[in-house]
């Protein structure tokens, strides 16, 4: 059975103090696109959040970091799909982390993702989904998008 790796992405910087948006992508080895899940929207933008599932380029030119987060077997590609539309649209780094805890329950991702990406959460000015002010410099592989 095929395996697909599964990416916690960082934007490049967006404006001062402002946090970087996280999006989560799923790709098979070597593959020029992958399916990258995310949050539009928000309080920033006058919208409300949304939920956005949509193929884009792996070497996306507003990615500045991929960190590694899984292999995960093809079954699973349903599970990740699903937990990303069960979770409630919030800011795009908290919404992750209740996608990445979820998935850690159901054993889809390594136990202590989600307590690992909660220590480097960003503030959002915008929303009370945030965390304390931190500089986010992630963590686990990293590759330079």
């Amino acid at each position: 059975m095929s395996t697909l790796s599964l990416y916690l992405t960082i934007s490049k910087e967006r404006g001062q103090g402002q946090p970087r948006h996280w999006i989560l992508m799923l790709a098979e080895e070597n593959a020029t696109h992958g399916i990258f899940y995310h949050i539009t929207g928000g309080p920033m933008h006058g919208k409300t959040y949304e939920v956005v599932i949509e193929p884009k380029r792996v070497e996306s030119h507003g990615i500045e970091k991929r960190h590694l987060i899984a292999q995960v077997l093809e079954k699973d590609r349903q599970k990740i799909k699903a937990d990303v539309r069960q979770a409630p649209p919030l800011f795009c780094q908290r919404w992750i982390l209740n996608v990445l805890d979820d998935l850690e329950k159901q054993g889809v991702v390594p136990e202590g993702t989600c307590s690992k990406w909660n220590e480097v959460l960003e503030t959002d000015s915008f929303s009370d989904d945030g965390a304390p002010s931190k500089k986010s410099s992630g963590g686990g592989d990293t590759t330079d998008a």
